[in-house]
């Protein structure tokens, strides 16, 4: 995002000034519980090929958490640069064109992707087709096509009328799910017949246990979360058995999909189940849940992009494509019976709702949808 000029304060400060808003962290005294909010006064003229979208509406979650987290690991900053100390935390859900300098992209059209936690955005597109906007800005370049692909509303598949909300809790977090489930399916549950699955609250690891149930009826899933969470989850009926941090589940042998990245956890799991795999995904207990240990030879770091590329790669693109949007779709209507949408609007809104997300102590039936 090109911006002319900034007028920022100090962390958790807001400018009283007309304009776009944005939402950043401070990367270099990172916490990731405070956001700074900060407002430009001035629009940057669009170039050739440029097109700037308002930001509709985007979901907050743990994954937006873990993008932060694991903001230089995975390059998550390169996305939106922002210049130094902040760092612009991206998410996922739908924009409107409301100025375009390119011939194949319409003043008025909606286009789901990844976007900055701000008000407006420009990309600059590259190859455009009926489905896709690709964005071409050089520092998006090296990027994987999966942050970089926008799907252009009205010839999207999944897209259903009035569910823009759901969806933009659903679609980011369900891929992972699927490429997660079809992961188990592939490598035979890393010859386990019981996953364990952590932090089961997160809307990724419920997604995964509603795929398992349905597609893997040969593993039992056991869903890890706190005692608070327990009840609800249990009630779900997503997981065959429902388990709590301080009372583990007394088996061996199994394979462990670590949403929490949290290292004390895994050593107490370690020790009690000898599992056969750990495949960690995410970092939903944050950083102060101790420092992540070296890989080991029966553990692996998910990396969703390219495991698009390898899911790809099996089923070609349009198969990929058919099979995810038909999973997608059912666990959006899945998900009308268990979870509830909750709207929050404006930048200082925004902030607190992040800080609850960092907390930890969110409702697992309820999800956070975004407006700015």
């Amino acid at each position: 995002m090109r911006l002319l000029r900034r007028y920022a304060t100090g962390r958790g400060q807001t400018l009283q000034s007309a304009g776009a808003v944005s939402l950043v962290v401070d990367r270099g005294a990172f916490r990731s519980d405070e956001l700074t909010i900060i407002r430009d006064r001035l629009d940057v003229p669009l170039g050739d090929g440029q097109v700037r979208l308002a930001t509709d509406c985007f979901s907050l979650s743990s994954n937006n958490l873990t993008y932060a987290l694991l903001g230089d690991r995975f390059g998550y900053w390169s996305l939106f640069p922002m210049p130094e100390p902040w760092g612009m935390v991206p998410v996922w859900g739908f924009a409107t064109v409301v100025e375009t300098c390119h011939p194949e992209v319409a003043q008025g059209e909606r286009l789901y992707g990844l976007w900055p936690m701000a008000s407006q955005t420009v990309i600059e597109p590259g190859r455009i087709n009926a489905r896709l906007v690709v964005e071409n800005s050089p520092h998006r370049r090296p990027l994987s096509p999966a942050y970089n692909s926008y799907f252009r509303v009205a010839a999207d598949p999944i897209d259903a009328p009035g569910t823009e909300g759901r969806q933009s809790v659903i679609r980011p977090l369900f891929i992972t799910s699927y490429l997660l489930d079809g992961l188990v399916g592939r490598t035979a549950a890393w010859g386990s017949d019981t996953v364990v699955v952590t932090s089961a609250s997160s809307k990724t690891a419920l997604g995964l246990g509603w795929l398992l149930r349905r597609n893997r009826p040969g593993i039992r899933t056991i869903g890890l979360t706190s005692e608070r969470h327990s009840g609800a989850i249990a009630g779900l009926g997503i997981f065959d058995e429902v388990a709590t941090y301080d009372a583990l589940p007394d088996v061996s042998g199994v394979a462990i999909v670590d949403f929490s990245g949290n290292q004390t956890l895994l050593d107490r799991l370690r020790g009690r189940s000898r599992p056969v795999h750990l495949c960690r995904v995410g970092m939903t207990h944050g950083r102060d849940a101790g420092e992540i240990g070296v890989e080991k030879p029966d553990e692996e770091f998910f990396f969703a992009p390219d495991a698009i590329i390898a899911a790809v790669a099996e089923l070609g693109p349009t198969g990929f494509d058919v099979a995810l949007g038909n999973a997608t779709r059912d666990f959006i209507d899945a998900s009308r019976g268990w979870l509830t949408i909750e709207a929050v609007c404006g930048a200082d809104a925004v902030r607190d709702a992040w800080t609850r997300v960092r907390s930890g102590n969110g409702d697992p039936t309820s999800a956070i949808v975004a407006s700015l």
